[in-house]
Parts: C-alpha cells; structure tokens; sequence
C-alpha cells in the first residue's frame, strides 16, 4: 500500500470515476430492507415502551418543546409521531423511522467505501452492513441510533470530499448532517468533535509541507454551520436539555461501567458473528485493516478510529456512564475497517508465500472472497436469534400469567417491569420496593406470582429485592428475549 499522498489522491480520483453498480447496490439495498422488515411488529422493549409512552403518545407541539430526559431522541421523535399518526400506533410503526435509516446506510455506506477503497471493497462493506446482526437489530429498535449511523456515515462522505475538492458545497452539506446528527442525539457532538480535531490535524499538516494556499475558511464555515443549525434546533428545549445534563447524574453509574460495557461488547460481537472462535478470527482481520489504512492514508485512518477515542472519553467525563450502544452509529467504519482486513490480509499472505509465482493477487483474490464468504455466512447465521425472540417479551410473560394463574393471589411487579405493564399494557399489578415489603405479602398466606427483568439493575433500584425472590420464590418460565441481560422472569410462591 503506498503513503504517498499525491498517489493517495490520483487513486481516489481514478475511483470515483467508476460507474457505480446501482444493480448489485440495488439488491444488496433490496436484501436490507426485506432483512429489517421481518418480525419488525415484535413486542416493545422497556426503552421502546417508555419512549412510546412518555413522548410520541404527545401532541407534535409538546414532542418539539418538552425535553423528557435522555430518552428522547428529538429527530426520532418527531418522526416516529408522524408514523403514528398516518399508520396508528404499532411496534411496526413505532420503528419505521429506524428501519428507512438503517436501509439507507448501506448505499451510503458504499459512496463512503467508494472515495477510500476500491470498488469491489465498497461493494463487500455494504454487504456486510446488509446481514449485520446488530445492524439489523437497531433498525428494528425504535430509538434514532441508525439514524447516527447514518448521518455519521455521510457526515464522513461529506468532510473528506470538502477537504480533498476544497469547495464549500461538500462542507455545507457536512453542516447539515452533523446539525441533524446531533438534534438525534447529543452525543453526536462526541464525534463532530473528533472530526474537528482532524480538520485542524490536516491543515496544520497541509501548511507545514508547504502545499500552497490552505483555504482553512471552508471547514471553519462547515463546523460553525453546524454549530448554529444544532442550536436552532435545540432552542425550544435548549435550558431544559442544559438543565437535565447538569442536575440528574445517572443513577445507573455504579452499574454501566466502562468494564461492563467491554464484557457487554464483546459478548454482543461473539453473537452477532456466531461464536466467539470466529470473533478471535475477525478481531486479527480488523487490526490488518487499521495498519492498512494507516499506511495508506493518516487522513482515513483519524476518520475512522478517532471518533472511537473521543466518545469513549466523552461518555466517561460526561455522566460517567458507558452502554455498547454508545458506539452503534461508528458501524459503518468498523466495517470499513473490516473489508479492509479482509482484502488485505490475504494480499499480505500471497506475497510472502513461498515461492511466490505469478499467480499471487489471483491467490490473494481467493483467499480474500474465502475471507468475507466465512464472515458473511456467520453473521447471516447469527439473524436466526434475532427473528426467533423480541427484544424483550413482557407480552409473551403477560399471557402466560393470565393463562395459567388460577389462584386468587397477587402479581407483583419490580424494577423494570413496573412501567411497562402498568402503563403500556395497563395492568393494576402493584409495584414491590422493599425487602420488607415482599416479605409481608409472601408472609399473607396466599400464592403470589412476581414478574422482573434485568437483575443487575433491579439489585441497584430495590436492594435486597432479589435475595428474597431467590429465597422465597420458584422460577416458573423464562421469557427469552435478544437484549442482553432481558429475560423477562416469571416467578412464584407457595403458601407456607
């Protein structure tokens, strides 16, 4: 791979004027789309439930003026409104706003790939992208992350033609992505200002290697832009989203630690490329693909792994919490990076291969299409679980319970199971706090059946909660759901 940059830049050019495959793009696209449609009408989650309940069940004019907490991703919002409104209220219509950006990523994903990689890489990425299980599962989750990544993936497509064309057109365009970028989420500010630090890194570069005039006022103009296009957005609930980030430190931050969300991780990669041997397999192809692109290019390089530095720290200085999903919209570099590895590992393998003959790129180009074939196939494996359950079943539990309860004792609800059935399923099964509390009802004499989730989180809302339930209570089923840590478990006692 050359580091020259001036040959960096003819390659790109040569590239770009490449006839785009809209035929295999198209199917690959048409694939996304009937990937993300299937069991799209599946039970809520509790996120989804409480998003539901507490802002798009709301007049538009209440959705752009009331800020109610972090659940709310504003764009989202107002988008998932307008679904409800036109097709009534369906978990289907709920996420369609997730599953319509998530199918747009893969083709803007391929114009990405296409400006740094060959045409056949780009292809493979938005493959790639296409059977992503994870992928996959956040374009059926109503909330705005394939939103992020989608406007993380053009806002990248965007910078890089602004600073290689040196016009202000590609940075106006990066100004309006970025701006909706954040109104979706606030954390998209981690990664404008990791491009910041880029566009800063560039032009300091240009200027000390002398490459005549640096027209430094085009990214000034794209990031100011940004700036001010956010902030009108913002303004209806710009005190309130202020005073929120201020005043309500999460109280999820003994529980989501930077520690938890690494194991959270690598268990959520091991599944969605099926087990974890081929996740070994894909971590040495991905840190081929980094030392390629820095060899190739420091520019792509800082554009696809700095954005991961920055959120990380941001997300710790800021409320000092850390969730996988912090790191979704950054999908679409990573699998960039990935393809990368794929084709480049194998070139490496050809060349040094012993006896090098004449037929080596035809050797890498089979152990490249050998490479991506194995990886495609484990993700595509991977899709089976995510259409086999829900996210998470409070549905599934609540009809088991009416079906099998035949006694005259209560059903209890605790931690996060409270909200969800008394507010979207509108049952009046009473919410259990204390030790205490659950022991007087056990101690009445009758049968009680109890219903919980997350047992990480309900040890840290209702302490001591648990311990009883493992003393007092039978697991009668367990409701199987794709979100870590998500069963919903259905328990009871005996009279003593």
């Amino acid at each position: 791979m050359t580091t020259n940059p001036d040959k960096v830049a003819a390659s790109s050019s040569s590239r770009l004027a490449q006839p785009v495959p809209w035929l295999i793009l198209g199917g690959t696209t048409l694939v996304a789309l009937v990937l993300r449609v299937i069991g799209l009408n599946k039970c809520l989650w509790f996120d989804e439930i409480y998003f539901l309940v507490v802002t798009v069940r709301h007049p538009m004019g209440e959705i752009l003026t009331v800020f109610t907490g972090d659940t709310q991703h504003p764009l989202y919002s107002v988008m998932a409104r307008l679904c409800l409104v036109l097709f009534g209220e369906e978990p289907w219509s709920l996420r369609l706003p997730a599953v319509l950006f998530g199918v747009a990523s893969v083709p803007a994903l391929y114009l990405l790939a296409a400006k740094v990689t060959s045409r056949a890489e780009a292809l493979v990425a938005a493959a790639f992208l296409a059977v992503s299980y994870h992928h996959i599962w956040f374009s059926q989750n109503a909330r705005g992350y394939t939103m992020l990544a989608f406007f993380a993936i053009v806002s990248a497509l965007f910078l890089l033609e602004g600073i290689r064309s040196q016009r202000m057109g590609p940075f106006i365009a990066y100004a309006v992505a970025v701006s909706l970028g954040i109104y979706t989420h606030i954390t998209m500010v981690f990664l404008v200002a990791a491009h910041f630090l880029i566009a800063a890194g560039w032009l300091i570069a240009e200027v000390r290697k002398g490459n005549g005039p640096v027209r430094w006022q085009l990214p000034v103009v794209g990031f100011a832009l940004a700036g001010v296009l956010a902030a009108a957005m913002y303004a209806p609930i710009m005190t309130q989203v202020l005073h929120f980030f201020a005043h309500h430190p999460s109280s999820m931050k003994a529980v989501s630690t930077p520690r938890w969300a690494i194991g959270e991780t690598l268990r959520g990669l091991s599944l969605g490329l099926g087990t974890t041997g081929v996740l070994l397999g894909a971590a040495v192809v991905v840190l081929s693909g980094m030392w390629s692109y820095w060899k190739e290019s420091r520019l792509v390089f800082a554009l696809f792994v700095l954005p991961v530095v920055v959120t990380a720290m941001g997300a710790v200085a800021g409320r000092g919490t850390m969730y996988p999903r912090f790191y979704f919209f950054l999908i679409g570099y990573g699998v960039l990076i990935l393809v990368r590895g794929i084709f480049y590992l194998p070139q490496v393998i050809a060349d040094n291969w012993p006896g090098k003959a004449k037929g080596s790129s035809r050797l890498a180009g089979a152990l490249a299409g050998v490479l991506a074939g194995i990886l495609l196939l484990a993700s595509a494996y991977s899709l089976r679980r995510n259409y086999e359950d829900p996210k998470q079943d409070f549905e599934g539990a609540l009809k088991f319970i009416e079906a099998e309860k035949k006694d005259n004792g209560p059903v209890l609800t605790a931690g996060a199971t409270v909200f969800p059935y008394q507010q979207y399923f509108g049952m009046q099964w009473p919410e259990v706090k204390t030790p205490a509390e659950l022991e007087e009802i056990v101690g009445r004499g009758q049968p009680v059946w109890l219903v919980y989730t997350f047992p990480r989180y309900l040890e840290a809302a209702a302490p001591g909660v648990p311990d009883v339930i493992r003393k007092e209570f039978t697991v009668v089923r367990v409701f199987h759901g794709t979100l870590g840590e998500g069963d919903v478990v259905v328990v009871r006692s005996q009279p003593k």
